[in-house]
């Protein structure tokens, strides 16, 4: 198994993970920090049999000397051509951390940027787009119709 990275785990245990969890979850996940933190937070109300059911995977899978599961993921690709497509909205943080503050919604709406701060809605003139925890993209260019629909 590859060693969790030091600085994600760092961070999932300023969030109030332990060392232990964090590591159980970095290896669910392959190493993705953001998907890590997913999911600990899913699995939180019986995090520690979580946990031990996630090394039981880990130490069989090390057994069968392998990651497994390619071929599935292989074969369930979907080939919808090529795409564009245009942001239309995200979700930011607002405050001096995640201890504090509050999250807000900057939306695209007929070509402004317009800012949902709880009862509060505004234009925004320059939304913080390099501060986005959540984008969302809306498909500009059709897909190709599925062999399904075709026949």
């Amino acid at each position: 198994a590859k060693a969790a990275d030091p600085a994600s785990l760092e961070m999932l245990q300023g969030m109030g993970f332990t060392a232990h969890q964090a590591k159980a979850a970095l290896g669910e996940t392959g190493g993705n920090l953001e998907r890590a933190a997913d999911w600990l937070f899913s699995h939180a109300d019986d995090l520690e049999a979580a946990v031990r059911a996630a090394e039981a995977e880990a130490e069989g899978k090390a057994a069968e000397g392998g990651e497994g599961g390619g071929a599935a993921a292989a074969g369930s690709e979907v080939d919808d051509g090529e795409g564009e497509y245009e942001l239309v909205g995200f979700a930011s943080h607002m405050g001096a951390n995640l201890g504090c503050g509050h999250y807000v919604a900057h939306i695209k709406h007929e070509g402004s940027w317009v800012l949902y701060n709880d009862r509060k809605v505004a234009l925004s003139e320059a939304p913080p787009l390099d501060l986005g925890y959540l984008y969302l993209y809306r498909r500009t260019t059709p897909s190709k119709p599925s062999p399904a629909a075709s026949s």
